[in-house]
């Protein structure tokens, strides 16, 4: 078996974070390194990293280990089986342990083996490990609750005739607006209020404006800027799927809500830049157009 460690001389952990991510960093002499991280909207993961091993093919599993001058603990005896992808064993879900052991001065520790019999046993040092261990921790309670990639598009269901969401769309909006005042990137904020086919097409335009009134209403009462906020009602057109049966009706009766960041290229489409008919009801459309 062949081990790496870093010398405690040389050794130590490092914090890097704000409110998108968070990450404690090991680096591990002649190895690679471990990360501890979360991303906004996504589970804390801890991760072995390398460019030397194999990037499949390798089974891992990570432990904690007690310092001789502690009692062991029971904890420290378990151990955690990783995926070994791309040269990196992931623990995705399970870093709490990692980061609890860290603030009580416990080392990490991986075993590798691959396929052929061959063994590496990759082991932490806690130096520095407590006072990067606080600021992780302070760092996980501020981060935002959703990342750009699930923010960026939100739905937000009505039940037919109802100028109220369907179901609680609080976490939806406050996730939305959290995000618009950490990332300055974004330039605008795109409220889209839609309806089924249902009753009549002037009413459902009249509906699908109000509902959006209503969601960016909520949005400026959670902190967004209403001179970012775009406000449109489409009444029934753009339905995301068929209005012939319940189910599709109930998808199309919808709010979305969507973040446009800076020097973001523009998907070309009527629902994002429509024009003058595409607000207008079925009947004056056609009056307009000469039908």
């Amino acid at each position: 078996m062949v081990k790496f460690d870093t010398p405690l001389e040389r050794a130590g952990w490092k914090f890097d974070g704000d409110k998108f991510q968070c990450r404690l960093i090991h680096e591990v002499e002649n190895f690679g390194r471990f990360v501890l991280s979360r991303h906004a909207g996504h589970p804390l993961t801890l991760s072995l990293d390398t460019d030397w091993l194999p990037e499949q093919g390798i089974d891992a599993n990570f432990s904690l280990q007690t310092p001789g001058w502690q009692p062991a603990s029971p904890d420290a005896a378990h151990h955690y089986p990783a995926q070994w992808q791309q040269s990196k064993a992931r623990l995705v879900g399970a870093g709490e342990p990692f980061l609890q052991a860290l603030e009580l001065g416990w080392n990490w520790q991986v075993d590798l083996n691959d396929q052929l019999g061959q063994q590496w046993q990759v082991s932490s040092a806690n130096v520095q490990g407590q006072p990067a261990a606080l600021e992780m921790r302070q760092c996980l309670k501020q981060l935002l609750p959703m990342s750009y990639e699930q923010v960026r598009r939100l739905e937000i269901p009505y039940p037919s005739g109802g100028v109220e969401p369907a179901n609680r769309a609080t976490a939806s909006i406050n996730a939305a607006a959290a995000y618009v005042q950490a990332d300055h990137r974004i330039r605008k904020v795109l409220v889209d209020g839609h309806t089924d086919s249902d009753g009549d097409s002037l009413a459902n335009l009249v509906l699908s404006r109000t509902r959006a009134d209503e969601i960016a209403a909520r949005l400026v009462a959670a902190g967004v800027p209403a001179a970012k906020i775009e406000i449109r009602g489409h009444g029934e057109r753009f339905p995301l799927v068929s209005n012939g049966s319940a189910n599709g009706r109930a998808k199309n009766r919808r709010v979305t809500i969507r973040l446009v960041m800076a020097g973001e290229d523009q998907v070309a489409s009527q629902e994002e830049a429509p024009d003058m008919n595409s607000t207008l009801p079925k009947k004056l459309s056609a009056q307009e157009s000469g039908e």
